[in-house]
This record gives structure tokens, sequence and C-alpha cells, in this order.
């Protein structure tokens, strides 16, 4: 919900204009450089705790733009500096996410059947490619900092949720 508003908190915080490129380098290195990271922790721990854990990170982004919302940091160095920070959360969770939550499908379908849940999954998550416009309107009526909580609640309800999956090894016969 609140991905598309990064850049125009990072800009409100005092980023400047021209620091994007900068920004949305940061968020695919984030993404990049996570990716052995996250190969490692699924085949190590399982997907599960994957998604456990990139669940959890993705509630650091929206906690840091929440902060600088607050506080707006005087210096454009520091902004600049803490939203590259932000961006390289963003990257990192998002890949993560992602991996995660393919890898769990795929654990869990029966062999036969992964094109379907393939397209089971697409069609279901769909629905969040709205999420921005409630976030537009969010934004609009109660402003960022509320935008950037009610993200950190949603990433601290999905930590919830992914605790009650069970481990792929109790799904299957």
């Amino acid at each position: 919900m609140a991905l598309p508003f990064y850049i125009i908190e990072a800009q409100a915080a005092g980023t400047p204009a021209t620091s994007v490129a900068s920004l949305l380098a940061a968020q695919t290195a984030g993404a990049l450089l996570s990716n052995p990271l996250w190969g490692w922790w699924g085949d190590r721990f399982g997907k599960r705790e994957l998604l456990q854990a990139t669940a959890a990170l993705a509630a650091a982004p929206a906690l840091l733009a929440l902060a600088a919302s607050l506080s707006r940091p005087a210096a454009a160095d520091v902004t600049l500096a803490w939203f590259a920070a932000v961006f390289v959360l963003l990257g990192a969770s998002g890949n993560g996410g992602t991996i995660a939550q393919l890898g769990y499908l795929m654990e869990i379908s029966p062999d036969d059947d992964r094109p379907a849940y393939s397209g089971y999954f697409n069609a279901l998550v769909a629905p969040a490619a709205l999420l921005p416009l409630a976030g537009a309107v969010l934004i609009e009526v109660a402003g960022s900092p509320v935008l950037f909580a009610v993200s950190a609640v949603a990433a601290g309800l999905q930590c919830v949720l992914v605790r009650q999956l069970r481990q792929w090894k109790e799904v299957r016969p």
C-alpha cells in the first residue's frame, strides 16, 4: 500500500528530487545483494521461516519512514542516507518475500498441480496491486504518518498469520 509513497516521503523530508535515481538504485542493490541470504535462509531453515523473516523485515521500511515523517531530519545528507537505508530494506524485504512465497507455494503444492497452484497464487494476489489506491486515499485523508503506521501494522499482522502456516512436511501426505 505504501510503496509508491516512499519517494514522496523522502522528498517531503528534504531529499532532493535529483536523488530519486539513487534511492531506486539502493532498492535494486538491496534486492540483489540479499538474494544469496534468502536462498541460504530458505534452504537452511525452511520457506515458512523465510516468510516469517521477510514479513518482519517488511515492517522496518515503514517504521523508518514513519520516524522520518514525525521527526523531519534537518540535513539533506542525513535524509538521503536515511532513505537510502529505507530503500535497501524495501528491496531486500520485497525480493525476499517473493522468493519465500513462491518457494513455500512450490513446497506445499503437489508436483503435478504446481502450474495450477501458481495460477491460483497469481489470481489471489492480483487485488494487492490495487492497494496503492487505498494508500493514496489514506494519505490524503489522514497523512503519511498514518499510512506508514498502517503499513507497519500490516507487516506485523503478516508475521502473525505466517506463524499459523504449517511446515510443508506436515501439509503433504
